[in-house]
């Protein structure tokens, strides 16, 4: 409790601003400990909070850089490099046994989203990058649609 007290005084000044606060890392060390009680924990939420709106954040730049890239190409081109696409991580029993299917890419609509992993979570939306127009979905984004996608079936039923 005292590093915690230490940690207030510490950070008076920057507060108020009248200077630099002087926290160290046995202060924040102490404050998250203490956020580690049954009755607080709300420093975690928003981590996953700031952690989740991030990888949303990062999917739609990637969708809209995506979809630039598909008008610089053209629909003709980006058609006849999917038809043209072979996937790197394709199932084989000895020399790939985790290997994945190529998944449909929500930007281009082709065939060409090669997965590299699927959401931690559920085991249901892969994360990795297409083939065609370089829409890349990380894990983080994988893990928050997979999630939305469990919500709406648990609507449905």
């Amino acid at each position: 409790m005292r590093t915690l007290q230490d940690g207030i005084d510490a950070s008076q000044a920057a507060r108020y601003g009248r200077g630099a606060g002087g926290l160290q890392r046995r202060h924040i060390e102490a404050l998250l400990a203490f956020d580690g009680h049954r009755s607080l924990g709300v420093m975690g939420e928003e981590q996953q909070d700031r952690i989740q709106w991030l990888a949303q954040e990062e999917d739609t730049a990637s969708q809209k850089r995506a979809a630039e890239y598909l008008e610089h190409i053209g629909g003709e081109e980006a058609a006849r490099r999917a038809e043209n696409v072979t996937n790197p991580n394709a199932y084989h029993p000895k020399h790939n046994p985790g290997g994945h299917d190529l998944d449909t890419c929500p930007v281009c609509g082709h065939e060409t989203f090669c997965v590299e992993g699927l959401d931690p979570i559920f085991g249901r939306v892969g994360y990795g990058q297409c083939l065609v127009c370089t829409y890349i979905r990380t894990p983080g984004a994988a893990e928050d649609e997979a999630f939305t996608e469990h919500l709406r079936s648990m609507d449905d039923e």
